[in-house]
């Protein structure tokens, strides 16, 4: 378990205090563009160095033989096919559990329908669909059918409840809709949709099982997959361009969060249905959103204010990183012959070039990808560690890249305990405005964002041997 109060994080403010004095966030802030200043730059690495030794002062050294983090006796970035297995054994392992299916009765009232019992093992929400996708995956390495079925029993799950909740809605109206939307209901965010968070990341999980097993797909399974299709192409909102968004004063912001929150289940729902107009769709969110917010460096910034007609003033980790997972699965369904595949690998390979240099010792990357004074961050990481591998598998970028990908999975590796909890992961995070919002996003233990992450990178670096 991360501490919540270490000198490093009750020092930090201080050190982006001094760098904010120097002037550099206030200046990339007006005008992102620009570099930070060598003086800033070194005022917080001279005071976060500093808490660094006091804190590594104040920590036992682990032994040698110590199984709590993988690699921690390590001094080089290498792995082993061994090791990133017994990575993916260890986080299934952690995820799996116990699955119940509810009870779904004929009811006259609402009471009765309140005393049915409900669903357990289930959850529906983003963090938890990239985990359930990573989980699906990773058996193409593994073989592990009992962490495929746990995915296809859990979805099934979901179905069958969602099917009963909306004959609830039908037969009681406003009555049944105030039960259905019940906080405590396990799949709220399906019954409610409303945004692509409760949308996309569950729907292409939901899909992939769909593909693996057409002949047991049911009329519950299609239903649901049919819902959230439907919300991303007809109701979420949009620019006049088409670009997914998320409404707001002066035209909204867009979100490269929201280019996997939106498109992944669009395309796995083209594989599924034959209809290309899907993939066109995914295709066009890639390319506007790199035209909002990609740098010169290859990199994203995170969000784009329509109103402002600028982009944020920094690059996260994981908004970066969602759209690279986001543009490899594209690029994995794109025909070869398909006018903006050239177009997208480009973008691809530029933002590859560009997370190149900023990769750190260690392997991994930081909270905010251009700044070194931050703290190495697992999801990004992850996400670059996967995209980066599978560009290589496939034939888009030269095979010297997997080096890159491999020096990602060997940090992975120490961050990950032999119980399979994954750490140093930054929490849920909006668009941010200064520095110090990120730097001081809190990071705790077995935080959902990083499972399904890390079982995607390890699998495909596992894949690149088959």
């Amino acid at each position: 378990m991360r501490k919540t109060n270490t000198l490093q994080e009750l020092i930090l403010p201080v050190a982006l205090g001094v760098a904010i004095a120097a002037g550099s966030p206030l200046v990339r802030a007006q005008n992102p563009a620009q570099p930070d200043s060598d003086a800033t730059k070194a005022a917080g690495a001279r005071i976060l160095a500093q808490v660094n030794s006091q804190e590594s002062q104040s920590k036992p050294t682990p032994a040698a033989n110590d199984a709590s983090m993988e690699g921690a006796a390590r001094s080089s970035t290498s792995i082993t096919d061994a090791e990133i297995r017994n990575i993916i054994n260890r986080i299934v392992k952690h995820n799996l559990h116990a699955l119940a299916d509810g009870e779904y009765p004929a009811v006259t009232n609402i009471a009765q329908a309140k005393a049915a019992k409900a669903p357990e093992g289930i959850a529906w929400n983003y963090p938890w669909g990239v985990a359930l996708y990573g989980i699906l995956r990773s058996t193409g390495a593994t073989g592990d059918k009992d962490a495929e079925k746990f995915v296809v029993e859990h979805d099934k799950i979901c179905a069958r409840y969602y099917q009963w909740l909306a004959g609830i809605e039908k037969q009681f109206g406003d009555e049944g809709k105030a039960f259905t939307h019940e906080r405590s209901n396990k799949i709220r965010g399906l019954i409610t949709l409303g945004n692509l968070d409760s949308c996309g990341s569950m729907g292409n999980q939901i899909v992939e099982v769909m593909l693996r097993h057409r002949d047991e797909v049911t009329p519950a399974d299609k239903a649901v997959a049919e819902r959230i299709v439907n919300w991303v192409t007809e109701k979420q909102y949009r620019l006049p361009d088409g670009t997914l968004a998320r409404p707001g004063h002066g035209g909204g912001t867009v979100w490269p969060d929201d280019l996997y929150m939106g498109c992944p289940v669009i395309i796995r729902w083209s594989k599924y249905t034959g209809d290309k107009k899907y993939l066109d769709d995914a295709a066009n969110q890639m390319i506007h959103q790199a035209e909002l917010e990609q740098d010169t460096d290859g990199l994203f910034f995170h969000g784009y204010n329509v109103g402002e007609k600028k982009h944020s003033p920094f690059k996260w980790g994981r908004g970066d990183g969602w759209v690279t997972v986001s543009l490899v699965e594209l690029l994995s369904e794109l025909p070869e012959n398909h006018p903006q595949r050239a177009k997208l690998i480009a973008i691809l390979k530029k933002q590859i070039d560009g997370l190149k240099p900023l990769q750190a010792p260690s392997g991994m990357w930081r909270q905010v990808l251009d700044h070194p004074e931050l703290w190495e961050e697992t999801s990004c990481t992850a996400m670059f560690t996967y995209g980066i591998a599978r560009a290589v598998n496939r034939g888009w970028i030269d095979p010297s890249y997997m080096a890159m990908a491999r020096k990602g999975m060997a940090g992975l590796a120490k961050h990950v305990t032999a119980e399979g909890v994954v750490n140093d992961t930054c929490i849920g995070t909006n668009i941010g405005q200064t520095l110090e919002f990120y730097a001081k996003r809190e990071r705790p233990s077995d935080d959902m964002h990083g499972r399904g992450p890390v079982l995607l990178a390890a699998t495909e670096l596992l894949m690149a041997k088959k």
